[in-house]
């Protein structure tokens, strides 16, 4: 009886340190993912993306758009053009990606649309941006050749498309024999999800899942996130600041972060202000956070935004006065030389010769590059109502604190929840 016993409790002890041992694998599977993921958090703990809904919505799009792969002989059903002409005002650079991102949604939920982007007024897009991959977008030639060739009564040039929610577009649209929609301005393009006669597409592209900022993430990534050979040229020198390594990356083909990397030493905040007004409140939320890099044993840096040359320097000045540790907030901006052009300002004649070219990129080209520098930035800091740095923001997908100038108290600070 006691030998039976012994045998009994022999084998109760290999049963539970197999148990035991099948949970520990277990466990430790999971602990390997979560380490992952620490990693990632580590290297930019204030990322709000939520990679696995975007890159696959993202995928969605790369793989079933299909519409201008077509080659130049090849007329789709319809062919949205984001359009800025002559005399057409579509706005600053922020009303203007705004735009391109309803009128891309909008082509999308077309069955067989395509789209372009014809815009001379004063800028022309690809001077700045290539469509990644290229088929996702119709080229300038291609653009061309179609309106060259088509019948003046098939053309709709629309002041504006603010009637996306209820509109039945493709109805309307065949029965009027439309083959070419134009429109420089353009309503938000989450309204589209409200449109019951897209919802077959909406569903297959899962747009309806995308919050407002994701959308324009998802527009971002294919139109404005690689920057053209002469802007990255422009660029170069602010590679580091950017993140190091490439000037693009497919975000469907991310590399793992190397050790020692720039993303893994940096936490890189970007300061953007059209005012000195509220400059201390501001530069004190930069030096909390670049406090709280220390803390996962970063340097910060801090790049610099602002409407004017006094701008910066207030910014400059005002974190001079909290830069006093042996590890300093390390500032960078874009080089004087560039002019401060106004965003306000960008309307105008097209360009039509190469020496208006030049001039022209050069005029427009720190708005751009600040835009783009702020949309590669791990954490953004900037004044309420500024929807520039909102769509830097939205195509950054990280933390965004917003100084509050109208409120009583004099230094108020809340995240960004516009998303």
């Amino acid at each position: 009886m006691r030998s039976n016993g012994w045998v009994l409790a022999v084998i109760l002890v290999i049963f539970l340190y197999f148990s035991f041992s099948s949970l520990n694998s277990i466990t430790s599977s999971k602990g390997r993912q979560q380490r992952n993921d620490l990693v990632i958090e580590r290297r930019n703990p204030f990322q709000r993306l939520n990679s696995t809904l975007l890159t696959s919505v993202l995928a969605h799009i790369r793989v079933g758009y299909m519409a201008n792969r077509t080659p130049d002989f090849d007329t789709p059903p319809l062919l949205v053009l984001y359009s800025c002409k002559e005399n057409n005002s579509c706005g600053s650079l922020e009303e203007r990606l705004l735009g391109i991102t309803s009128a891309y949604m909008f082509s999308m939920l077309w069955d067989g649309a395509a789209v372009g982007i014809d815009m001379d007024t004063p800028i022309k897009f690809d001077w700045f941006f290539e469509t990644s991959p290229s088929y996702m977008c119709m080229n300038p030639g291609q653009v061309k050749f179609y309106l060259e060739r088509a019948d003046p009564a098939t053309i709709r040039r629309a002041e504006s498309m603010h009637d996306l929610q209820t509109t039945d577009f493709v109805s309307e649209y065949t029965s009027q024999n439309i083959h070419i929609l134009e429109a420089g301005n353009w309503a938000p393009w989450w309204t589209l999800r409200e449109n019951a006669h897209m919802k077959v597409l909406r569903d297959k592209y899962q747009l309806e899942k995308l919050e407002r900022s994701e959308g324009f993430w998802i527009a971002s990534q294919l139109l404005f996130s690689k920057p053209s050979e002469w802007l990255a040229d422009r660029l170069s020198p602010y590679q580091n600041i950017m993140g190091g390594g490439e000037m693009y990356v497919d975000p469907l083909h991310k590399r793992p972060t190397m050790e020692g990397s720039i993303r893994e030493r940096w936490t890189r905040v970007g300061v953007r202000m059209t005012s000195a007004e509220g400059a201390d409140c501001i530069a004190a939320r930069a030096a909390f956070v670049c406090s709280r890099a220390k803390l996962l044993g970063k340097q910060c840096h801090l790049f610099l935004s602002g409407s004017s040359p006094e701008v910066i320097e207030a910014l400059r000045s005002a974190i001079a006065k909290r830069n006093k540790d042996e590890q300093p907030m390390v500032i960078h901006a874009v080089a004087e030389h560039y002019e401060f052009t106004p965003l306000s300002m960008m309307t105008g004649d097209p360009v039509l010769t190469e020496s208006d070219e030049k001039r022209t990129k050069l005029l427009y080209a720190r708005s751009i590059m600040d835009w783009v520098i702020l949309s590669r930035m791990d954490y953004l800091i900037g004044t309420s109502g500024d929807d520039y740095l909102k769509t830097a923001a939205w195509a950054a997908q990280v933390q965004t604190d917003l100084y509050f100038p109208d409120n009583v108290r004099k230094c108020l600070i809340n995240a960004m929840e516009d998303w």
